[in-house]
């Protein structure tokens, strides 16, 4: 009895500090809706990445810790990816106040990021089967994400006025827009799927099985939409991305690939960038 106390307890530890270092690694710091003071900015986008760089290396080379070495560097890189962001902002913008300006400001935000995810992942030694880059049950996941996509597509104009500062909202502005919708939307799928799921999910699940893991996920995922301005209604949108984020990693679970979620969570988000667009 003893023992599986001591166990729980070393869980539950791990699991505080994994989600200290998402919060700080990949949480609404770095995606600029948990304001810093501008001074901090620099030193935390720098800061962070090194600090995680540093402590990888150091579980590398540890006979009892080596076992996380690899998470913490996955939280180097998820770190790391919003600092190639941050640095090329400074050289490079687009006019995000027009519907093409939006969608393309989220792909090339997805390019940046998922390039170094796939090319630091392969440094470390590892294959695109570690992040689920993969097929695996792809007609399940076909099933299950298409399936997903056309109901929440069926329900945005819903969620876009409820939730979303959706206004004025027409079936042929809807029809207009849809090349940059499904541009942002496929995006932002593979952008947080891969950053928030992918990169993580084998990792987490190892040290604190699957139930521990996918709470964890979920409960990162959902803070980094803290402070977002582009909703009405906060917690409810909080509570919202947490139960999504379960979800995803059910779904990640059954189809053993990160095609199903992206797809279902790509649909999520018709709703969000639909009430965006109506607002411009």
């Amino acid at each position: 009895m003893s023992d599986e106390r001591a166990e729980l307890k070393e869980r539950f530890s791990l699991f505080l500090l994994f989600l200290i270092c998402g919060f700080l690694a990949i949480g609404p710091i770095q995606w600029g809706n948990l304001q810093i003071p501008m001074v901090l900015n620099p030193i935390y986008k720098i800061g962070i990445p090194l600090i995680f760089l540093v402590i990888s290396l150091l579980l590398y080379r540890s006979e009892h810790f080596h076992k996380f070495w690899k998470l913490f560097f996955a939280f180097f890189i998820g770190a790391m990816s919003f600092l190639i962001v941050w640095i090329v902002s400074f050289f490079y913008s687009i006019q995000n106040t027009t519907v093409k300006g939006i969608a393309f400001n989220k792909l090339i935000e997805t390019i940046l990021i998922v390039i170094p995810i796939i090319v630091l992942i392969k440094l470390s030694g590892d294959d695109m089967d570690s992040i689920l880059l993969k097929k695996g049950n792809i007609k399940l996941g076909l099933i299950i994400g298409g399936g997903g996509f056309v109901v929440f597509l069926m329900f945005s104009f819903m969620g876009a006025i409820l939730l979303f500062y959706g206004t004025d909202l027409t079936w042929q502005k809807f029809i207009v827009w849809l090349p940059w919708i499904l541009i942002f939307v496929l995006s932002n799928g593979l952008l947080e799927e891969l950053l928030y799921r992918g990169l993580f999910f084998k990792k987490y699940r190892d040290v604190l099985g699957f139930n521990l893991c996918n709470l964890l996920q979920a409960l990162i995922y959902s803070l980094m939409h803290f402070g977002a301005s582009y909703t009405s209604e906060s917690l409810i949108f909080l509570i919202i991305t947490l139960v999504l984020g379960i979800l995803y990693g059910y779904i990640i679970l059954k189809t053993d690939s990160l095609l199903g979620a992206i797809l279902f969570h790509a649909g999520t988000d018709i709703a969000i960038i639909i009430g965006i667009f109506s607002t411009l």
